[in-house]
């Protein structure tokens, strides 16, 4: 008998809701974005001896599943922003009781990670990225500076909050969850756009998927996320290689320290009325 597949998980589901609001009924049901756990896993040889490892698990919206532990694993240095992992799967061995909940990946021969740079293997929820590292200068060390010098045009950089929300489909029916997206200097074409309820999740999608199109590193990119810029975001977006991060929201002191030190690109609230820039002012003729 072949074995029955796994439904695919929802990104949203209809709820029961009760409502205060003049001209809605008081009874009715609302769209919901999913937050489920995500297990992402590591797999590879070790001197002829599999090895399986948990490196992650996080709370998630399901969808672009392989995206974000291929986005998580170059952000935390266990896969290189040009290496490509050997597979991407589900967990396929009926071990799981949530298979789709399972990711593996697995590194090419002769990959040899170092977990010993990775300190939160355990549970995370999808507001906090770094949370369980004992030391934050850790991850401040590994955030590289940029060599770009490119300039920028302010008001096209101001301009990319109304494209991303564009392209956030799930947030227009739940209004619950986060986006990041990526474009190229100065083109109007949206390259990619990610979404998830966890901000640190859809950036590590959106790094996924660049890095599955074979766009990383993503020199001449800018990413633009619909919240606010936080530390994390910034050492994300400039591991993948990032030219710059706008942000709808405000940035935190962290966050502008650490782009600074990148050399990148920082804005914040940005929208059409203009931007407030950060870091590298002067590639923006500011």
């Amino acid at each position: 008998m072949t074995p029955q597949q796994p439904v695919p998980n929802r990104k949203s589901k209809r709820l029961p809701v009760r409502r205060t609001r003049s001209g809605r009924s008081p009874r009715g049901l609302d769209e919901i974005a999913v937050e489920e756990p995500l297990e992402i896993r590591l797999r590879w040889n070790h001197q002829g001896t599999p090895q399986d490892q948990l490196v992650s698990t996080t709370m998630r919206t399901p969808g672009d599943d392989f995206d974000l532990a291929v986005g998580f694993l170059v952000a935390e240095g266990l896969l290189g922003s040009t290496e490509s992992p050997a597979g991407v799967t589900h967990c396929t061995d009926g071990s799981a009781e949530e298979p789709l909940n399972v990711v593996t990946v697995i590194l090419k021969d002769g990959s040899d990670p170092d977990l010993d740079s990775l300190t939160h293997t355990g549970f995370g929820t999808s507001a906090c990225g770094i949370c369980g590292r004992t030391r934050i200068e850790d991850v401040i060390a590994r955030v590289p500076s940029t060599a770009s010098d490119r300039h920028y045009d302010p008001q096209w950089l101001a301009s990319l909050p109304s494209r991303l929300r564009v392209d956030q489909g799930l947030f227009e029916s739940t209004g619950g969850v986060h986006a990041a997206g990526a474009w190229a200097h100065g083109e109007d074409e949206t390259i990619a756009v990610r979404e998830d309820v966890g901000r640190h999740n859809a950036v590590d999608k959106l790094v996924g998927a660049l890095s599955t199109r074979n766009r990383l590193p993503a020199s001449g990119m800018v990413c633009a996320v619909s919240g606010r810029a936080s530390f994390e975001l910034v050492q994300k977006a400039a591991v993948a290689g990032f030219d710059a991060l706008v942000a709808v929201g405000a940035p935190s002191s962290l966050a502008v320290e650490t782009a600074r030190e990148a050399s990148m690109i920082l804005c914040g609230f940005t929208g059409d009325s203009g931007l407030n820039c950060y870091s590298q002012a002067a590639r923006l003729g500011l």
